[in-house]
């Protein structure tokens, strides 16, 4: 089969995966290097002059307001560039974490302003003297820095050239930049007075909406941020519709019209109270900061929750590329191919092949190893072509970044297109780094020479996926066909149809979860919730409650397996299908079949996720919560021995006839205050033993 073509921005491309696969090759002979480089955007690099009569500056007013109680007030701030932003950043709104508690930010476009030299002079000298106090507590630095400044060395050197100065209060307007702070040196510490923009007084407001939180004058919606919870997405508000509110028809294509009102009721829940009120006009927020940002800023956000998302639909859209691509290939061919296009190495070697490392954010703010500024002190800065535009950056240095970490960043890349574009934008994304693919889908060929109702109980089956009417009964036939199974007329069993359920079912539930979860709870829930609710022990227990077991086709020693399982799961005491703590291992077959029907579905709907999860989930119910959630013990086992300073010895493991023994030993201060030796059917389920009974020695002991 000839590889699909995909037509990107006037170039053809091929969505071969093998391009991936290659490339993967080539990275075992170039070791990766860690040592990336940090980058500055342009916007902030420009030469200081002292010629030019007057020079221009784009401001910015950062509004900033204190969610907590202080006697030292916050102000607001103007930011100056010679260049003017794009203005999908220029508006913006986010909350900034500091000891106290947090303060919300509320970025935007103020004014274009010319300053003279002497100007632009004496705002260097306010910023610096201000910040070098901060930074250094040393007045001998500020002074050979201003005295550097007063001779105007340095000039026409590229560096930090931006303006970081306090903003007018209410009784300088028009002004932007509060000049008497400027010139004075020192901020002022008179309270901000709450007051109205570009509208009249509260009691004369042009225009108030009702909220549920009660009446708000239009000017306060202006530039705000809008969380939707029936989409988890964020909106920047940039005004209102002029002529469309909740009585105005939305004509969606392919279907009947219908009202806003009913709209919202009918897909989202929600009943729009007051039908007559202006609709907001707004636009996602993109996520790309988040996407970028690792847990080691400790910041109130990180790339997690979008790198689970980002890796369930690479996982997804590669499978389903190679699946109509090599429909002739074996299953176990597929699934190594799959891995070499989503592994670290190659997700790192297309990050670093687009320079994506140098946008990685994995350190705390530093004051120490901030540019101030305007003072120049001996920093360079190299300019580096991007290859993805016409534009350059600069380096202001090189820092470590670990490859696990780019191949994150990738994925949560991916996972911030497909949570404000959808899959469009992230399929687009994909092809931009490198990983060929699309959503083009074709017929998926299978000769059948026997009538599936004749093997299988199609209508019981049916009834127990949600009522799903297969189209090609056929299809579920093969997801029920082990590849022991040695009738003739079946030309294949369960494994292609589980290699793309596999994927298929994680992307939903995936989905799913974050979509209703990712914004009440912390990034690193929503990636336990997933671990919690997508791996084979959820599955084989899901299989074995609906029954599915009864109805595989294999041979006697598969039979067996799956009858021992079956009598494992009738010992075991728990209600739920999801979690980490049941020491029992299960048939991988029975886990199969459910991946198996997943695809099977998938192919019989022609391609309709959303049918796969309607018909799959009631199998999986009660799917997690926050509130069933339970605590992944491998993880609480880890962070114990962490925490205490306990050394993890490398695990001892053996296999002898199919059965697993695996030894931990744990020591403190050179001596094994831990040993354990389980003996099960795999090394996961060892592993969970090993760690549960530490815990449970931790807790009978009270050595915590």
């Amino acid at each position: 089969m000839e590889p699909i073509n995909m037509e990107i921005d006037g170039t053809q491309q091929s969505a071969d995966p093998l391009v991936v696969e290659e490339a993967t090759q080539e990275l075992s002979s170039e070791p990766y290097d860690d040592e990336q480089p940090s980058y500055v955007p342009a916007e902030l690099v420009k030469p200081w002059g002292s010629n030019d009569a007057s020079v221009l500056y784009h401001c910015y007013l950062i509004e900033m307001k204190q969610n907590f109680c202080s006697h030292i007030p916050v102000n607001n701030v103007v930011l100056g560039l010679r260049s003017e932003l794009n203005c999908d950043i220029a508006n913006m709104n986010f909350d900034l974490v500091v000891d106290k508690g947090t303060i919300t930010v509320n970025f935007k476009k103020a004014a274009e302003i010319h300053l003279s030299s002497e100007q632009v002079l004496q705002c260097r000298r306010f910023q610096i003297t201000i910040f070098r106090i901060l930074v250094d507590c040393n007045l001998q630095n500020l002074k050979e820095v201003l005295e550097r400044l007063s001779l105007g060395q340095n000039l026409g050197v590229e560096s930090i050239n931006y303006l970081l100065l306090p903003a007018a209060r209410m009784h300088q307007k028009p002004l932007i930049i509060d000049w008497e702070c400027v010139m004075s040196v020192p901020f002022r510490s008179e309270e901000n007075s709450e007051y109205h923009i570009d509208c009249y007084p509260p009691n004369n407001c042009i225009g108030v909406l009702r909220t549920k939180n009660g009446m708000v004058c239009t000017c306060r919606v202006q530039n705000s941020l809008v969380y939707t919870p029936h989409t988890g997405l964020l909106y920047c508000i940039t005004g209102l519709l002029d002529d469309l509110n909740g009585n105005s028809l939305l004509r969606p294509r392919g279907r009947r019209a219908c009202t806003y009102k009913t709209h919202y009721e009918q897909k989202c829940g929600i009943n729009l109270r007051v039908d007559q009120q202006l609709l907001l006009k707004g636009r996602h927020i993109f996520k790309v900061l988040e996407a970028i940002t690792t847990k080691g800023c400790q910041e109130n956000f990180n790339l997690e929750s979008l790198e689970t998302l980002g890796d369930s639909f690479l996982k997804y859209a590669t499978s389903q590329q190679l699946f109509k691509t090599y429909q002739n290939n074996a299953e176990g061919l597929l699934s190594g191919q799959r891995e070499k296009i989503v592994s670290n190495p190659a997700l790192c070697k297309l990050g670093c092949d687009r320079k994506l490392p140098g946008f990685i954010r994995n350190e705390c703010f530093d004051p120490k190893k901030w540019t101030i500024p305007g003072d120049y002190s001996g920093t360079s800065f190299l300019s580096e072509d991007l290859p993805f535009n016409e534009r350059n950056i600069y380096i202001r240095g090189r820092r470590k970044v670990k490859d696990e970490t780019v191949a994150d960043v990738v994925e949560a890349l991916i996972g911030a297109f497909l949570s404000t574009g959808g899959e469009i934008a992230a399929i687009y994304f994909m092809n931009w780094v490198g990983i060929k693919v699309d959503l083009v889908h074709i017929p998926y060929e299978r000769q059948f020479q026997v009538q599936p109702e004749k093997l299988i109980d199609v209508r019981h089956l049916e009834s127990l996926l949600n009522n799903y009417s297969f189209r090609h009964p056929h299809l579920l036939l093969e997801a029920l066909t082990h590849r022991s199974c040695m009738l003739p007329k079946i030309p294949g069993c369960y494994e292609w149809l589980e290699f793309l359920g596999d994927a298929v079912l994680d992307y939903v539930i995936t989905f799913y979860l974050y979509n209703k979860y990712h914004a009440m709870s912390s990034p690193r829930f929503l990636t336990d919730m997933r671990s919690a609710s997508v791996n084979n022990n959820c599955y084989a227990l899901s299989a074995v409650k609906a029954g599915l077991h009864k109805h595989i086709l294999a041979s006697d020693n598969v039979d067996n397996n799956i009858a021992n399982t079956v009598n494992n799961f009738g010992r075991l005491s728990i209600e739920s299908t999801f979690g980490w703590e049941i020491e029992t291992c299960f048939s991988e077959v029975l886990a199969d079949i459910i991946e198996s029907l997943a695809g099977a579905i998938f192919v019989d709907s022609e391609y309709d996720k959303d049918i796969v999860f309607q018909s799959i989930c009631p199998l999986l119910e009660p799917l997690v919560t926050p509130e069933t959630m339970p605590l992944n013990h491998l993880r609480e086992f880890k962070d114990y021995c962490k925490k205490m300073q306990y050394i993890m010895k490398r695990p001892v493991i053996s296999t002898q006839n199919g059965v697993v023994t695996r030894t931990i030993e744990v020591e403190a201060k050179g001596v094994v205050i831990y040993k354990h030796t389980s003996t099960v059917s795999n090394n996961k389920t060892a592993e969970i033993v090993a760690c549960n009974f530490f815990l449970r020695l931790l807790k009978e002991t009270n050595l915590e």
